[in-house]
């Protein structure tokens, strides 16, 4: 039995080259809510800080 893969693709132009690139999977999580820690800073290595608030929520 094969699997069969929902693609979505979505034509976007870059205005800086003109080119136009296909991005695939574009809005595929639409429907589904991303739930991101407000205590998390996307600037620094996330895997640490992750580790970081579970050694802490551990210890309370």
């Amino acid at each position: 039995m094969s699997k069969k893969n929902a693609t979505t693709e979505t034509t976007v132009t870059d205005p800086k080259t003109g080119k136009v690139l296909i991005v695939r999977g574009l809005g595929s999580m639409k429907d589904h809510p991303f739930k991101l820690d407000p205590r998390i800073d996307l600037t620094k290595p996330i895997y640490e800080q992750v580790l970081a608030l579970e050694d802490a929520d551990r210890e309370r």
